[in-house]
């Protein structure tokens, strides 16, 4: 019953953002994007765990906005709640961001090029969680994002880009992150994407130990994941997305996860 009301609870709200926003391309000005999703994983293993077979099934549920208050600035937030093995719905953490667009191949520019900052405070309970992959109570990260769009006939759109941030906690060392996504959309009605994301975490403990855990930001870690993801557009209503994320390498980390999330987003303007 209590991950049955949890289920309904994630789809009752149409308003999130699944993680900040990463794109190098910013929405119209004074137009707000709405998303939310929820993603079901599970894994039977923590690589390199001194208690053999830890295993997790995890609810997780995330709401925000993203809006662009000039052509130059973007700025969203985004706030999640989490269900796991180890603890019951709880809220999981909060982020706001700020972007700069300093290149735009939209309006003629080779490239599009962005660079940010975000802030997130994630909860104790959450950082005791092994499911919840954060650093510290707060963290600060300075990131980029660059990319290109190519048209292919009237009606076919793809974009190349790419992702990367250095990360900074209250406790523990600095890590690092990196996407590299190809997307595809077409009669601006079928919307699909590839991703691959990996990161890097440089604390000085080579274990996990799941009775005794305060945050990836103490343990030198490693990932890497290939998704896919395809959306459908419902006209104004908005565009329904689909995704499968599977964890491919861990070193330390939660191994063999499997990502399955459902979303939603709505963009609208007054």
């Amino acid at each position: 019953m209590k991950r049955f009301s949890f289920l309904l609870f994630s789809l009752s709200f149409p308003l999130g953002l699944f993680s900040l926003e990463k794109q190098p391309w910013f929405s119209d000005v004074y137009e707000f994007h709405l998303l939310s999703s929820y993603t079901y994983s599970e894994f039977n293993q923590v690589d390199k765990e001194t208690k053999p077979n830890t295993s997790s099934r995890d609810h997780l549920v995330d709401f925000g906005i993203e809006t662009s208050p000039s052509a130059q600035w973007s700025i969203d937030g985004e706030l999640s709640f989490v269900d796991t093995t180890r603890q019951a719905f709880s809220f999981q953490s909060s982020a706001v961001q700020a972007r700069y667009l300093w290149l735009d191949d939209i309006v003629g520019d080779f490239l599009s090029l962005t660079t940010g900052v975000s802030m997130r405070l994630t909860s104790r309970r959450s950082l005791r969680d092994i499911s919840c992959l954060y650093h510290g109570t707060g963290e600060f990260t300075l990131h980029t994002s660059f990319g290109k769009e190519l048209d292919h006939g009237r009606f076919s759109r793809y974009r190349l880009w790419g992702f990367g941030l250095v990360g900074f906690s209250t406790s523990g060392s600095p890590w690092f992150r990196g996407v590299g996504s190809v997307e595809g959309n077409h009669y601006d009605l079928h919307k699909w994407a590839l991703f691959l994301e990996g990161g890097h975490g440089y604390g000085k403990k080579m274990v996990v130990d799941p009775n005794h855990f305060f945050g990836y930001g103490k343990i030198r870690y490693k990932f890497l994941d290939l998704g896919v993801r395809y959306g459908y557009k419902i006209g104004v209503m908005g565009t329904v997305r689909f995704e499968y994320t599977r964890r491919l390498l861990a070193g330390a980390y939660p191994k063999n996860v499997n990502f399955f999330t459902a979303s939603y987003l709505l963009p609208f303007s007054f």
